[in-house]
């Protein structure tokens, strides 16, 4: 398998088969810019102070994908998670998420995993055809930590629940898999190691209530 990072396998499996997040239903993107926050988190690049953001170390180069996400924190900071995540999918226009998308997809393009092709309404904006073969590999992955005992990898358990949170894990296992699938989950939520993933998810869940609270 690559070596493609969590943010960059989050994209990889929620993106359709022309290249783009589904236009409707807002937890894609909030999963998204989360999964970036997430990512810079578990790499000690943030820190998070309650619910406040800092940078605490440049961006590694190898990082550059999530240039996005970091410079709004570094500007911003220190920044409640929420606002960061508002920040790219709480907009009148998709600019934010599409800046962070295009470089994610520029990422992904140079590792083979997507084909950049133009599409969209008016054919003018960047679509990333995830290649079939990689996110099937990714898949088999999240399977074979979820389907087999022994302890997960934090990245396993990041991607996995962020996967849950927008709608897209189950359509991976079958009706007679999603029972163990339902164990593992619980397992997850209830292990002391996996507390700042579980807080990334309880943000999230917060800010969908809010958006559930404003439309009615």
């Amino acid at each position: 398998m690559k070596n493609v990072s969590i943010t960059q396998q989050y994209l990889l499996c929620v993106l359709n088969k022309n290249g783009k997040l589904p236009a409707f239903g807002l937890e894609k993107p909030l999963c998204l810019s989360a999964a970036g926050v997430l990512e810079l988190l578990m790499e000690n690049v943030f820190a998070l102070d309650g619910k406040k953001l800092t940078v605490q170390l440049p961006l590694p180069e190898e990082k550059a994908y999530l240039r996005p996400v970091y410079d709004i924190v570094e500007k911003k900071q220190p920044v409640k998670f929420e606002a960061i995540v508002e920040y790219f999918s709480f907009t009148f226009t998709d600019t934010h998420i599409n800046e962070l998308i295009d470089s994610l997809g520029a990422s992904l393009v140079q590792m083979e995993c997507v084909q950049k092709e133009k599409g969209g309404f008016w054919g003018g904006k960047n679509v990333y055809i995830p290649n079939e073969a990689d996110v099937d590999s990714i898949v088999q992955s999240i399977r074979a930590e979820l389907l087999e005992d022994g302890e997960l990898s934090e990245d396993i358990v990041a991607l996995t629940v962020l996967l849950n949170k927008s709608g897209d894990l189950q359509k991976y296992f079958s009706a007679y898999e999603k029972k163990d699938l339902k164990k593992r989950l619980k397992e997850i939520k209830n292990t002391p190691q996996n507390e700042m993933i579980q807080k990334v998810v309880e943000y999230i869940d917060s800010l969908l209530c809010l958006i559930v609270v404003a439309a009615t």
